[in-house]
């Protein structure tokens, strides 16, 4: 096969009218195909002619041109996709009001719901809210003050990758919430400066260097308004656990950059103490970056123990975990975990499988309470059909079966907690629904109000807590909760 080494450098910017490939595609060995395409405007042609090249045949220099043209083709594909969401989603955000009289009064109460078609397009997708509603209000930036953005990654020149950077940096510039047509104003000429700060950046380099070009250009732009900032972004302070695999899970916490980095001197000091040596669970002495783990660990819990002498004292901290745990395991399972059996399916709730090994060293290890309730599960389903009581503080019963079965909102897609969320009437009771496990469900506060005053509505629920949604829009979607 015939390569071509410079088709590698071909300029990005080198944009030339799109012939009619048809007549002579099939004349062309890859590279100068490649060759061709790469000085072309990404567009539904390229994209064709692309998909004419087997790739698996490709030289290493031609598999590398071909990514290269394919990379601009999936930005313009990007660019198309914010086109189509704008219309799906309307150009400005729609807020739908409605009034609403306080029962046993006449008092009226105002429910406001922002986005309102942000679900049907969540739903039809299968995208969380917040991704759904991310690339809305991309799509309105870019069909607006981030129009330069937009062309770029039409044309190929920027990913859409770096076009999040941009956006994100967007949000923080001064008259970004355009209540007004002064705020509007302001924010439009803020993003042109953003734009010709930065996209010269992003178009030659990397995400990381664009993401600093972008926290450059804010400053200069809006340079008075850095305390301001940084009072807003205190309420986006959190601390929260992404469970992975293998019995491993990262613990995340946003909090100031001084803190961060205070924590951090702390954690990698007590690693390095002589005094202080972590669990090794009979393997090879840990490694520093379990060492970080291990002090991390001992500096949170170790502030508990006993002595009252606390970390501040020069005393080397131990970890002391006492975790309240709630396991949802069947009777037959448990039977084998005392046996000496490990097989059976056990869930910690609130973050999924676990092996029956964890469970047993949890049971035995004199410092972790567990809390257990027994949970009998459909064998084919994974659907909840009976619950236990052995809980602390046990609610009423037909809630809490509804809230064990559910898990989360059952709005399709919603990961939101059912023990957060509200018990709902999937008919309501003014129109005859009953009380029973048929016919209730949990949802959040905003698919509760779009159930009630959006247009969305639940049929064919069932008792193992299935149902079906009907979007304004007249599609339908299916939901069925989480098997245990």
């Amino acid at each position: 096969m015939e390569s071509r080494a410079g088709v590698a450098d071909v300029a990005p910017d080198r944009v030339v009218d799109d012939p009619v490939l048809v007549d002579f595609v099939d004349g062309l060995t890859p590279a100068e195909l490649l060759g061709m395409l790469a000085g072309m405007r990404p567009s539904a042609l390229v994209l064709d002619a692309l998909m004419t090249i087997d790739r698996a045949a490709l030289s290493d220099v031609d598999a590398v041109a071909f990514l290269q043209v394919h990379q601009r083709v999936a930005a313009w594909w990007a660019a198309v996709r914010f086109e189509a969401i704008i219309p799906a989603a309307a150009a400005e955000p729609l807020v739908e009001e409605f009034t609403l009289l306080v029962p046993g009064s006449e008092e009226e109460r105002r429910i406001r719901i922002a986005d309102v078609r942000r679900e049907e397009l969540g739903a039809a997708l299968r995208l969380p809210a917040a991704t759904a509603q991310d690339r809305i209000d991309t799509a309105r930036l870019l069909a607006g003050p981030l129009a330069a953005t937009a062309a770029a990654l039409a044309a190929g020149e920027v990913t859409d990758r770096h076009v999040a950077v941009i956006v994100e940096a967007a949000g923080r510039l001064p008259g970004r919430a355009m209540r007004d047509d002064t705020e509007r104003a302001a924010f439009t000429t803020a993003c042109a400066d953003l734009e010709r700060r930065v996209l010269p950046t992003a178009a030659r380099a990397t995400v990381p260097m664009t993401r600093g070009a972008a926290r450059r250009a804010v400053l200069a732009i809006d340079a008075a308004g850095e305390r301001r900032r940084r009072r807003e972004a205190r309420c986006t302070r959190d601390v929260y656990v992404v469970d992975e695999i293998d019995g491993i899970s990262t613990l995340i916490a946003r909090m100031s950059t001084e803190a961060a980095h205070a924590v951090l001197a702390e954690v990698v000091a007590l690693a390095h103490d002589d005094r202080f040596t972590p669990p090794t669970e009979g393997h090879a002495p840990a490694t520093m970056g379990e060492r970080r783990v291990e002090a991390l660990a001992a500096l949170v819990l170790g502030a508990r123990d006993t002595s009252g002498a606390g970390i501040g004292s020069g005393e080397v901290p131990v970890p002391q975990v006492r975790a309240h745990l709630d396991l949802v395991i069947d009777l037959p399972t448990l039977a084998d975990l005392v046996a000496g059996v490990t097989g059976g399916q056990v869930e910690l709730r609130g973050s999924g499988p676990v092996s029956a090994d964890m469970v047993r060293d949890l049971l035995t290890d004199p410092e972790v309470a567990v809390t257990m309730r027994r949970l009998v599960t459909d064998p084919v389903t994974g659907h909840l059909l009976d619950y236990g009581r052995r809980v602390y503080q046990v609610p009423q019963r037909l809630r809490e079966y509804v809230i064990a079965r559910d898990r989360v909102c059952r709005f399709p897609g919603c990961r939101r907690a059912a023990a957060r969320s509200q018990i709902d009437h999937a008919e309501p009771w003014n129109d005859g629904g009953d009380t029973s496990a048929a016919n209730l469900g949990a949802l959040c506060v905003r698919h509760h109000q779009l159930k009630t005053h959006a247009g969305w509505r639940i049929t064919d629920s069932r008792p193992e807590g299935t149902c079906t949604w009907t979007s304004p829009h007249g599609r339908q979607y299916e939901h069925q909760p989480p098997p245990y």
